[in-house]
């Protein structure tokens, strides 16, 4: 059987020692091993070339039953690794190298500006925040949403049908306001508390409208107190029919490129 390179990341060439001994199952359960070059390591497992070279990952990526599994046996090995090294930069899933001078030349690219991000994220660790609200609510104009349905029971139907489309106008323009608000004071609170933040793009439609999603670099020293932001932020939003849904620790997805 022809193999491939499977690279998760890349760490800081002194982890290199425990990253077999730890016996990390990578994708397919196959152990996950490290190459060295210079001052960098990147840990890798080995895959079949029929399953994985480029036309089969190509067309297998589609399939969601497969990607699943593999996507987070993916994001389970980088999160091994930063517990073992304190740091990694993570690669994207489907980074694959034909052999072991394959994974080198890749090392050697940009080497020194991947060692000074190292350097950069050592003990750092990335948490993702996401605010939400159901499509079906409508928070803000409460007084003024009321005075319209009071006008619209009591009206001929064709001012009825007239305010109805009033009607949502006014609703739609104040949950933009209310989300906008509400926006501002969850990402006001977390990067407080933050190293660094980047607020992530998110797409419309959808049961849920998506408020804020927020990636936040801190140290992992002070989880607690990123924690404690979160937690506060849930209790400001809750009443306001707002949901607070937090993941991390993770490696340093968004903050880890180059």
């Amino acid at each position: 059987m022809s193999t491939l390179r499977y690279v998760y990341g890349i760490v800081p060439a002194t982890a290199a020692a425990a990253v077999e001994p730890a016996e990390i199952a990578g994708i397919d359960g196959v152990h996950v091993r490290a190459i060295v070059d210079g001052a960098l390591a990147a840990a890798y497992s080995e895959v079949d070339d029929a399953e994985y070279g480029e036309a089969a990952l190509n067309e297998r990526v589609r399939d969601l039953d497969w990607l699943a599994p593999r996507a987070a046996a993916h994001q389970s090995v980088n999160a091994r690794l930063l517990e073992l090294a304190g740091v990694v930069l993570p690669l994207s899933f489907g980074a694959l190298y034909r052999d072991d001078a394959g994974v080198k030349d890749m090392l050697r690219e940009d080497a020194p500006a991947r060692r000074a991000r190292l350097d950069a994220l050592a003990g750092r660790a990335e948490w993702v925040v996401t605010v939400l609200r159901e499509a079906a609510s409508a928070p803000g104009a409460a007084d003024e949403l009321r005075a319209l349905d009071d006008e619209i029971a009591s009206s001929a139907p064709g001012k009825g049908y007239l305010l109805e489309k009033r009607r949502t106008t006014v609703a739609n323009e104040a949950a933009v306001r209310a989300d906008a608000d509400a926006a501002e004071r969850a990402l006001g609170a977390l990067i407080r508390v933050a190293e660094r933040s980047y607020r992530e793009p998110v797409a419309k439609g959808g049961g849920d409208v998506v408020v804020l999603r927020v990636s936040l670099l801190a140290p992992r020293a002070k989880a607690g107190v990123l924690d404690g932001a979160i937690a506060a932020v849930t209790r400001d939003l809750d009443p306001l029919g707002y949901r607070v849904r937090a993941t991390g620790p993770w490696p340093a997805y968004r903050f880890g490129t180059l």
